[in-house]
Order: C-alpha cells, then structure tokens, then sequence
C-alpha cells in the first residue's frame, strides 16, 4: 500500500485534505472554495503521494471490491494537449463515481463535445448536427421522412412507423433547443459560457454559433495559443458548471443527501515524454493555470485539486510549505481560491516515515438513488395520512398535536432598580463632569496626531422626573465617558490607539434644535479634520432626520446610539449602534406568532391571534415601528392613532389602515373593544412611554375592560420604565417589552460587554436605574466605532480625517466586539450592524426576565441564533 511521503507536515496535509473531500457537516458544499494544490516534486514521489492521496478516496466493499467513496479523476498525464487533458478529466469523474450518488452527467460539457465533433458539410444546420452528436449519430438530427419505411396494420388503419418517429424525434429535438435557450439565457450558472464581449440577444442558436466559432479558432491553422486558452477555458468552464449543478444542496433536492462529498482531482504532471520532452508538465500546468483563472468566476463547483509537476523554472518563487497547503484546503469564508505552490525535496533515505491516508468519512447508511426516491415517497405517503388523519381532531389532545400551554415569563430576573443617590438632575450634571474630565486627559497626556474629537447631540433633559428615570440622557452620557476612559487606558500601550474628546452639543427638549446644531457642527467640521464624526440622536423623530441629512450631506461620518427608525438611514455616511425597526418587528412578529404570551386561563397562555397595534403617525419612530409590525404581522388589522397633546396645527394622516383617536379614552376603548371580540388578541405599543402610563391608567379606571388580563407587547421605549420598577401592582398586565442589550449577568455576553458592566458597576452601583437598559451600552459602542475606524486608520498609515474613518467604516469588514452585542457592517449592512442583538424581557412582579434572544452577541457565541419555549426551538430572524 502506497504511503504518502513523509515530508514534514505530511500528516496535517493528509488530514486536511480528507476533510476538504468530506466533511460529516451537511452544508461544507456551500463553503468557500478550495484553491488548487500544485507539489513541485520529483515523479517517483508525485506518484507515490498521489496514489496514497487516491486510496484515501476509497473504500472496501464486499461486492464489489475497492469502490470510490467520492467522485474522482486520478490522471497520471505522460503527454498530450491540455483539451485531451480535459477530456481525460472527464471521462474519469464519470467512471469513478459512487453508486450510491447516481450518474454523474455532464450535459453542458458534453454539449461542447458535440459542437467540437459536429460533421460540417451536410444541408442539415448547426443545430441539428449538434442533436444528431448527441444521439449519437454522424448525420443531420432527423431521419428522412421520403421513404415509406413500415407500418403497422391494424384492420383498416394504416400507422407508418417512419412518420411517427420522425414527428416524435422532431418534439424532442424542440424541447431539447428550448431547454438549453432557457438554460444559457437565464439560468445564472450558464452565463460564464458566452463571451465577455458578446452583445446579442441569448439564444441557443447564438450559443452555438459561438462555441462553434471558438472550437474552430483553436483547431485551426490560424489558431495561436489564445484561441486555444479560450477553448479550454470554455471547457473548463462547462465542466465546473455542471460539476456545481451535480453538487448543490438545495433543500429539496433529490441528491442533496448522497451527493455531500467534494469532487477530488487528482493530476500527475511529472511525467516525462518518450522523447525526452517534459511530457505532461505543460497541459497539466496549463490546465491548473485557467482552472484557478475561471474558478473566481465560476459558481462554487466543490472541487479539491491536487497537482503534480516536476521542480522546474517555471516554479512560483518562495518555498511553500504543506503546514500552509493545508490550511488553504480550509479557507475562509470569503477568501480568493489563487493556486498554491509547495516545494517538496525528495526525502532523505532513513528520513521521516510515510503518512497512510486512511479513507475519507462516509456514512454508515447509504441509499442508491431508486431506493432514495422509494424511501422519499413512502415518507411523503405516511405524511399525508398522519396530515388526514389529524385534520379532522385539531382539539383532541394527542401525540401528534402541541399542547403545550405554560406561559412564557422567564425565570432569570434582573435585579429591581432603586432610585438611590443623588438626584436625577445632579447626576445628569455629574456625568457631563466625567466627559470633561476625560476631556482634560485627551488634551493633557493625549498625542495630538492620535488625539481626535467626536461631536455628541444630546437633548436637553426633560423637566418632569418620572421622564428623566426613562429617558436616555443621564446613561447615554455616562456610556461616552466609559468608552472614552477604555479608550484612553489603552491607548498609550498601543501604537495605534487613539485618545478622543467628546464636544458636546444640547440640541433642545426631544431635540427641537437638531437640524439648528447638525449646521454648528458642519461648521466647526470645516476648521477641523480631527473632528471624525458625530453620535448621539436617542430619539427617531423628524427634527433628528432632518439634522442627520445636514450632516450626510456635509459627509460627516455619524454613528447613533439608540435611534431605530430606517427614516434615520439619510445616507452612506449614517451608521446606526442598534438594530432597527424593520429588523425589531420582523423579529417580534415572529415571536409573538410562536410564544405563549397572551392569557387563556389561571395558569396557560397561547398565541395571539390577533394583535392591536397603537401608534403615534407624527412621530417617525412610532408611526415607522407599528407600519413595518403590521406588515410582518398581516392580521393585525387596522392601527389605532393617536397624536399626544391634541391635534391642533397637526395633519391627521389619511391613511386606509389608521384608525385615528382624538383621547386616550378613545384608544383605550378601542384597544378594549378588539380584546373583547378576540380573546387571544395582543397590544403592540409603539408609542412613547409617556402616552403608555397614560393609556393605562385610563384603560383601567374607563374602559368596560378595567382588571381584565391585557398582554402587551412594547419596544424599548418601555424598557427604561419596567427597568426602573414602573408597572408594579398591575396583576392584569402582562407586559413585554425590547431590550438592545443582554442583561448584566446574562451567560451569553462577550468579554467586551462583561467588562463594560464591570467598569459600569464600579462606578454607579449594581443597583443604578440604568445598569441594564442599554442606553448606556450602545452610547459606549457608538464611540468605539468611530474610535476603532480611526485607529485601523492609523495602522494603515494614512491620516485622521473623516473620509479616512468612513471608508473604513464602509470597507465591508468593519467588525467590532461591543458592549451591546456584535457590530458588524458588513456588506450589504454598511447603515445598520448585520444581526444585532434584540432581546425580548417579560415584566412580572419579580421584575424582568429574558425570554428571548436574537442577534449576534459576539464572536465564538452561539447563542442568538434561535430562542425557546418548553421542548421546541425556534429559528431567529436573520438580515436579509
């Protein structure tokens, strides 16, 4: 038995190798793809890691002997043309492939077969010759219809035989051009095949034309060697394309279990020719060198290339290494497939021991296609028995129905928080102090080239103190001075570190100044570089858009804290800490479909049936969030408006979809009029937490409804309120309410985000008001976005200004661990973190507890990806 030589590395490239074949992970097709491996060795030991390479590709059977476990190609080239090479290619992927996969057809590279071999100088055109290859005939696709050929009598019908299988032979050969113009002009695997240049309309016929016309470039006299590289690269192309169709894994597709391991190629260029020439080196070097051009471009075909060609002067320069050879054969998502060289000596003798390649893994139950298909429908057949068995008992307890009917509240509460120290306006005072303080530190140790500023619009802080306790200003400024002093504890031990101030801007009660400072700022922006971006905006409304689109259009990189409105997202330069509305209803919507949330009983709930949304249509955040729930929640029916503070001055929306109310009397009896005649109906509030205290105050004391169970579902307007012990001795609510964090002793938090909780503990208590609200975080990670883009900068070497930091920000890869939970922008995602953590509490008389968790918390964390409620799981929303 041939062993693999013992070159150091040898096991951990072996090993590698076999996992890149086949992996027990059912979706490891749809993977990054794998860049051809060429070892530039002597023949002696090219063969003999080859042929160790090639055992590892199959296994004993008891009937049939030695029988691939994965479709293969060994070729040991001793001469001939690249297209002879590919030709040899394809002919051994089909002969070696496991019965248990089915036939492994090529019908796109056969097609260019066809063109290839077609027998010009017949009346019959291009297309039908090309049929006539396919059927395996020399002549034109239809058989001549003159002749009378026989018959069949039947009594006193006479059927000629010839006729009828002309007719049937031409539908097929119709069906068959139809087939392939649809395949070459839509499907999008296809596309590669057609030219660069090419500018007609897609046809079959063109296609032909086409490869007819490169087939003959290449085999003409004329011909030089880019005719022939077009040619084999065309029939490079069409052999990954249909080796991509044959791997698929579509989750209905019949093939998708049997099909899973990777196709291996396995080719021995090393050869010498019995002239003295170099033998196959040429075709085989030519054949990886177009192979790794078109597989950029080519869809993910599951392909593992291993070459052999001799140690000549057209080796790449440096001296690879089978340790990163194999490390290649598992790459990472998104890296490019380029061919990798590695240098191998021939072995010293009495050096390393060879490495036996044992054979990949396979699966101990393995179904041939006909008995797949028998398995497939007697399952389909059971299925649709159980399905008419059970439709007529959809009441009945049984087996096969879910009963489960425990109401979901959670059982991990976050700690109650106390109102204790100061008060509220002295610590809004306080927390602007630390900022300052930080400041001072920037200016005095901070290096001015790596010192740079942030501008920050906060709100002025409201007058009433139950909407200080809820709103945002105290802890979203006191999330700035923690990130600042993280910042600047790091940033003298590191070369890129950066020290940042914080200017702050009061833009008024909820932000009625905004668009006035976005212009200070696009003003002082002009007379400093160094001021990088501007964060803050807690609050989606229209004074704050209409000051972001000051700022986009001054290109002054923004990055909000707890604002979720898309409204928000004004342009490129907009970057937002939290998820937003689209994403906040999209996950709600499907929580509230699946939980238990709505009372049905003493001790059960069920799921809502139906939901009543209140929104407020003026405010961007409000009227935003109740469009896109009833969107992703169809039988929510019409929304309930109502504009807090009466209507005068304001527009009343006309909208087919928004009943509007003119006194919270009104909303509270149309909330209680769709509770009471749905049972299992749910309020959804999207307005402001004021409006909220106010609704149910008057739905409790005017409404027929009044000590009624009422379940509500509530963004994170409510959080700050429930957080802070508001709600208590209201047994007949069962609220719900977002959370843009997990809480501080939740499992599933990343090192970034316990440290933040620790330092943030240190400093205001485990009992502060806002420990577990989120404001706090997502003001600290808002900062370190900005600061992370300018110091990547810095290492790039290029200068602190913002253009620089928002095309790091945009590059597609900013990636940052955050107090919140992951932000990364990826592409397709530059406004909005891909995935952010959204987490749903239940409010009880306990206090709140996390009942579900949907987002990405940090690197490495599984959880987020689906949530639980008894023995069921269910998937989490991802981003489109």
């Amino acid at each position: 038995m041939p062993e693999f030589p013992g070159w150091d590395q040898s096991s951990e490239f072996t090993e590698a190798y076999r996992r890149a074949v086949r992996t027990r992970s059912r979706l490891s097709k749809r993977g990054p793809k794998h860049p051809p491996i060429v070892l530039r060795t002597g023949p002696e030991e090219a063969q003999q890691a080859l042929e160790a390479l090639k055992l590892g590709l199959q296994r004993s059977s008891r009937a049939r002997g030695t029988v691939p476990c994965t479709p293969y190609a060994h070729v040991d080239w001793r001469g001939g043309s690249r297209t002879e090479l590919i030709a040899k290619i394809a002919e051994e992927l089909k002969k070696n492939a496991p019965d248990e996969a089915g036939k492994l057809r090529l019908p796109t590279y056969d097609l260019l077969q066809c063109v290839a071999g077609n027998r010009v100088g017949t009346d019959a055109r291009l297309a039908d010759r090309v049929f006539a290859r396919h059927r395996g005939r020399a002549t034109a696709a239809l058989p001549p219809r003159g002749e009378p050929g026989p018959a069949i009598n039947a009594g006193l019908l006479t059927v000629p035989v010839r006729s009828i299988w002309s007719v049937a032979e031409w539908v097929y050969l119709r069906i068959w051009e139809r087939r392939w113009e649809w395949r070459l002009a839509r499907r999008r695997r296809f596309r590669l095949l057609w030219p660069e240049n090419f500018r007609g309309k897609r046809t079959y016929a063109a296609a032909l034309t086409e490869f007819n016309r490169m087939w003959e470039a290449a085999v003409g006299d004329g011909g030089g060697a880019h005719d022939v590289d077009r040619w084999d690269g065309l029939l490079i192309a069409a052999l990954m394309t249909d080796l991509y169709a044959y791997a698929r894994q579509g989750l209905l597709h019949p093939g998708r279990r049997r099909r899973r391991p990777r196709h291996a190629l396995l080719l021995n260029g090393t050869r010498t020719g019995a002239d003295g020439g170099d033998g196959g080196s040429t075709a085989v070097a030519g054949f990886i060198r177009l192979y790794g051009a078109q597989q950029r471009s080519s869809p993910n075909a599951a392909t593992v290339v291993i070459a052999a060609l001799p140690d000549t002067h057209d080796a790449a320069p440096g001296a690879g290494t089978l340790e990163e050879a194999a490390r290649r054969l598992d790459p990472e998502k998104g890296a490019i497939p380029t061919p990798y060289e590695v240098r191998l000596p021939r072995p010293e003798r009495g050096g390393g021991h060879g490495v036996t390649v044992s054979p990949v893994w396979t699966p101990r139950v393995r179904l041939r296609p006909g008995r797949e298909l028998a398995f497939e429908a007697g399952a389909l057949a059971v299925a649709l028995w159980l399905t008419g068995q059970l439709s007529c008992i959809p009441y009945l307890d049984s087996p096969f129905t879910d009963t489960y009917t425990q109401c979901l509240t959670g059982s991990d509460h976050v700690q109650q928080a106390k109102a204790a120290g100061p008060a509220l306006s002295a610590q809004y005072t306080d927390a602007l102090n630390l900022i300052a303080e930080q400041n001072k530190i920037a200016e005095t140790d901070g290096k001015p080239e790596r010192t740079v500023t942030i501008a920050h619009v906060r709100a002025s802080v409201a007058p009433n103190e139950a909407e200080r306790q809820s709103g945002a200003a105290i802890p979203e400024l006191r999330g700035l001075a923690l990130a600042q002093q993280s910042l600047h504890r790091m940033a003298p031990a590191n070369d890129n570190g950066v020290w940042v101030r914080i200017k702050t801007y009061d833009a008024g009660l909820q932000f009625k100044n905004a668009r006035k400072v976005a212009a200070e700022i696009v003003r002082e922006a002009k007379k400093d570089q160094h001021l990088i971006g501007v964060t803050g905006f807690t609050e989606s409304r229209k004074e704050t858009v209409a000051a972001l689109r000051v700022l986009n259009s001054a290109r002054i990189p923004i990055v909000s804290s707890t604002a979720t409105a898309k409204a928000m997202e004004v342009g490129r330069y907009y970057h937002g800490a939290a998820p937003n509305n689209k994403r906040e209803a999209r996950v709600v919507s499907e929580f509230v479909k699946h939980a238990n949330t709505v009372r049905t009983g003493e001790n059960s709930c069920a799921p809502a049936e139906s939901v009543a949304v209140v929104t407020d249509p003026t405010d961007v955040y409000s009227d935003e969030l109740g469009k896109e729930f009833a969107l992703a929640f169809p039988s929510a029916g019409s929304r309930i408006g109502y504009i807090p503070g009466g209507n005068s001055g304001v527009v009343v929306p006309n909208e087919p979809d928004l009943d509007m109310k003119f006194s919270m009397s009104e909303v509270a009896e149309a909330v209680c009029s769709k509770v009471a005649g749905k049972s299992r109906t749910l309020v959804y509030w999207t307005s402001r937490v004021r409006e909220f205290d106010n609704f149910l105050e008057t739905y409790q004391s005017r409404s027929p409804c009044a000590n009624k169970d009422l379940t509500v579902m509530g963004g994170n307007e409510l959080t700050n309120a429930a957080l802070s012990g508001g709600f208590v001795g209201k047994s007949w609510l069962h609220l719900y309410h977002t959370a843009h964090m997990l809480p501080a002793g939740h499992p599933d938090r990343s090192a970034t985000a316990k440290a933040f909780n620790d330092a943030y503990t240190e400093k205001f208590t485990k009992s502060d008001l806002w420990l577990n609200d989120g404001h706090a975080a997502l003001a600290h990670d808002a900062v370190q976005v900005l600061a992370q883009a300018t110091s990547q900068a810095n290492a790039a070497g290029v200068e602190l200004t913002r253009p620089n930091v928002q095309q790091i920000i945009n590059s597609g890869s900013f990636d940052l661990e955050g107090a919140s939970g992951r932000l990364l922008f990826a592409a397709g995602s530059l406004q909005r973190p891909l995935n952010k953590l959204l987490a749903v509490l239940h409010h009880g008389e306990k206090g709140s507890a996390p009942v579900l968790m949907c987002g990405d918390s940090g690197k490495n964390i599984d959880a987020g990806k689906e949530w639980q409620q008894g023995g069921t799981s269910y998937d989490c929303p991802e981003d489109e």
